[in-house]
């Protein structure tokens, strides 16, 4: 048996057998240094199952002698001094955890295994390493001054190696950094003053994600009598996650604490701000009514007229009580004295809300690039409630430049390393900030912008949402063989088990559409129907979707059926309405068979069946994904349906339903057609008053937009005098006829009409 073979053991579990092939295999090749680490990992692995002492023992009695003998050839084989370190290391660590005092390192090793660390800083891709399992021995054998000198050693190293990484910089740097401080408060070897030096200049750049080892800063700038930085300390802590019970006890403490110096003369007037914050989140644990911090801050604002967090806590209360009005002019004042983005985006939120204005420019924040990022979600997810897309337009536009301000500061913060160190504020984060950019650009037409930045976001950080962002942003630029790139990569990353179902599929339907752009397809009828019945039969399998994935699921089926619309559109209207018919009679719950059957009936002047499959398309379309414009047209074909079968009281009652929707959803173009038939079913009905009314909108939108006189207007004053002479005005009726026969391509009806209509009456029913 091979080295191969008994791998494949291993990664299947079969660890005996894998322990028992290869100590034979050994037998006979006592130098295979890669079956040797195979069965030191299988030994550990087999051990680790039963738990950690048994993990002790197989690391004592198998783990290390067979890294041992592969040092013995290979003295400098990376994988192994680090496993060598790892094993013995991590474990010790975890026996005493639990109270068992079982050690691998003793003081007669200690030097072969710092021996074994520094090989591993010697060697260039395991330098970080090396650095960390020195430390950790050091901190095994509890040898202060020597663990003090290796986490200096480290830091400087730190610096060094991650000058162009800051997030490595920051995380690795911040590990030793606390150690270091722990260590000196614990040992004393500096003044509790230089101790408080050393937090003061190093909390800038320090992040972790456990919120005691702040508490723990805090309290050392205490115990030295350092106010101010303890609350440096901890309004940094505020920018964490928070939700700790442990926190939230040493926040009402720390709110005693400064309350206690606040009231002997403390005046730092950024501890207003902790005050508030703390009473604002947490009342209920200090035992304070809800809106005590409202109350606080205005008397704050009124001992200290230019205190920020006055203003900020005073707004924010009006603003989340829904007193815009009172709110607005205060958190202004709050923006003019410090420009935080928090504020500004409930002052923008407020004065619209307020007065209807929106704010069309911003200013440099000096918050964080997270922050920045987080109240540009918090914007989009206020202008997604606006339904005038000219005010949510400008919203977006706003929206844009948050998020651009955002991606300037996360720039800055990685490549310049400006700003305060943010452990929630990671690469991840600058490529969401990416992410939202592109689909803000996308939403504004912007495409070229969408699709660089949707790039730029992958350099930062791999997630499917940037994927989508992308392939979206390059088919709307119609750059299609970039998309058929970005979907071969997007493809090759993922599935629909690993993304969204439905978010997944609308990308195959994208690889489909983009297959018949570039011609990429053999038969893309055949592919884009394979798909498409797929869709169809998932909803018959599935009809509670829900509206978020239904989205998807609809975007993904409108893709592959406008690629089937425009291979048929060229086909003879009845091959149209043969296919179409046969979809719907397979799939008589779908919306867009009945949406094209309208349309085709129409051309073959089968007014029944368009009206039938209008009535159906509105059945079938999910209400929340119907357009305006489609609506508005198939209503408008129900209407000329009705009028062209004789149904006109039918017809009059939708017209009547439908024609302020109309009104507002339809181009003047397109409105002026949907009122001639108004006009033209109530003078069916005899009903004067309605098409005088309907006749003035409709030349009224004729004068507005300057238009000349056409054969829509004649069939307009048309209807209008057929009207009145079947009312009997008979004066009015001839007038209106004048007016059109003065045009010399006039209709020849109107000449009919000016004939016989004689006495009111005489062809009252005669239609045109």
């Amino acid at each position: 048996m091979n080295y191969e073979e008994l791998e494949q053991l291993f990664y299947a579990g079969e660890l005996d057998l894998c322990i028992r092939e290869g100590e034979e295999y050994l037998l006979d090749h006592p130098q295979d240094t890669d079956v040797l680490f195979l069965m030191a990992i299988a030994h550990h692995d087999r051990a680790f199952e039963e738990g950690h002492e048994e993990a002790y023992a197989a690391i004592q009695q198998h783990v290390i002698p067979y890294l041992k003998r592969v040092l013995s050839y290979e003295p400098n084989n990376a994988r192994v001094l680090y496993n060598i370190l790892n094993y013995p290391l991590s474990n010790q660590f975890t026996l005493n955890q639990i109270g068992k005092d079982k050690k691998h390192l003793t003081e007669s090793n200690k030097e072969e295994y710092l021996e074994y660390a520094e090989r591993l800083k010697e060697n260039p891709l395991n330098r970080v390493y090396g650095h960390d399992f020195q430390i950790k021995i050091y901190e095994v054998f509890q040898d202060e001054e020597f663990l003090l000198k290796s986490l200096e050693e480290a830091i400087e190293f730190f610096d060094v190696e991650f000058k162009d990484n800051r997030d490595l910089r920051d995380r690795n740097i911040s590990i030793c950094w606390i150690k270091k401080l722990y260590l000196l408060d614990r040992t004393g070897f500096i003044s509790k003053e230089a101790q408080i030096e050393l937090i003061d200049k190093g909390i800038y750049t320090f992040v972790s994600p456990h919120d005691n080892e702040y508490l723990d800063l805090a309290e050392i700038a205490f115990e030295g009598n350092s106010l101010d930085v303890s609350l440096k300390v901890l309004l940094k802590l505020l920018k964490g996650d928070n939700h700790s019970q442990e926190v939230v006890d040493a926040y009402v403490k720390w709110h005693n604490r400064f309350k206690e110096q606040i009231d002997l003369g403390y005046q730092n007037p950024n501890v207003f701000y902790f005050q508030l914050i703390i009473e604002r989140n947490y009342s209920e644990a200090l035992g304070i009514p809800e809106d005590f911090y409202y109350h606080h801050s205005l008397e704050i604002k009124n001992k200290f007229p230019n205190n920020y967090a006055a203003y900020h806590f005073a707004g924010t209360y009006l603003y989340e009580m829904g007193e815009f009005d009172e709110a607005y002019p205060i958190l202004r004042t709050g923006v003019s004295i410090q420009a935080d983005v928090t504020t500004w985006r409930r002052m923008v939120e407020s004065q619209f809300l307020s007065n209807g204005l929106v704010e069309q420019e911003l200013p440099q924040f000096s918050s964080l690039p997270r922050d920045i990022y987080n109240e540009g979600v918090n914007l989009d997810d206020f202008l997604k409630n606006m339904a005038d897309d000219a005010i949510k337009e400008a919203l977006r536009i706003l929206d844009s430049k948050l998020y651009q301000q955002s991606y300037d500061a996360f720039r800055k913060y990685f490549e310049e390393f400006k700003y305060e160190s943010d452990f929630y504020g990671d690469e991840h984060c600058w490529a969401m900030c990416c992410n939202n950019l592109s689909i803000v650009y996308t939403a504004l037409g912007n495409y070229e912008l969408a699709v660089e930045m949707a790039r730029e976001g992958l350099n930062h950080s791999e997630f499917s949402e940037l994927q989508h962002s992308l392939v979206d942003s390059l088919l709307k630029n119609k750059d299609y063989e970039g998309a058929q790139l970005a979907l071969e990569n997007y493809f090759s990353l993922y599935d629909e088990q690993t993304v969204s179902f439905y978010k997944h599929l609308q990308h195959r339907a994208d690889w489909v559409s983009v297959n018949h752009k570039l011609g990429n397809s053999e038969d893309i009828v055949q592919e884009a129907q394979s798909l498409l019945f797929e869709i169809y039969e998932h909803y018959q399998d599935n009809p509670d979707i829900s509206d978020y994935d239904f989205r998807d699921f609809e975007a993904a089926k409108n893709t592959v059926e406008e690629v089937l619309y425009h291979e048929h559109e060229g086909k003879p209207a009845s091959q149209r309405r043969d296919y179409y018919q046969g979809i719907s009679e397979t799939y008589p719950d779908e919306a867009n068979p009945q949406y094209n059957l309208m349309q085709v009936f129409n051309e073959l002047e089968d007014f029944e069946q368009v009206n039938r499959a209008a009535r159906l398309y509105l059945e079938n379309k999910q209400s929340f994904l119907l357009n305006d414009f489609d609506k508005a047209k198939t209503v408008y074909m129900i209407v000329k349906s009705h009028y062209q079968i004789g149904q006109y009281r039918e017809g009059a009652a939708f017209f009547s339903d439908y024609d302020t929707f109309c009104s507002e959803a339809l181009e003047p173009t397109e409105y002026v057609l949907w009122l001639s038939y108004g006009i033209k079913l109530y003078d069916k009905l005899n009903d004067l008053a309605h098409v005088n009314s309907l006749v003035e909108k409709f030349e009224n939108i004729y004068q507005n937009e300057d238009w000349s006189y056409d054969s829509l207007s004649e069939e307009v004053l048309l209807a209008k005098a057929h009207a009145n002479y079947h009312q009997g005005y008979l004066k009015e009726a001839h007038k209106i006829l004048d007016y059109v026969l003065s045009y010399q391509d006039h209709d020849s009806i109107a000449e009919h009409f000016k004939q016989t209509w004689k006495k009111p009456g005489l062809f009252s029913k005669l239609g045109f």
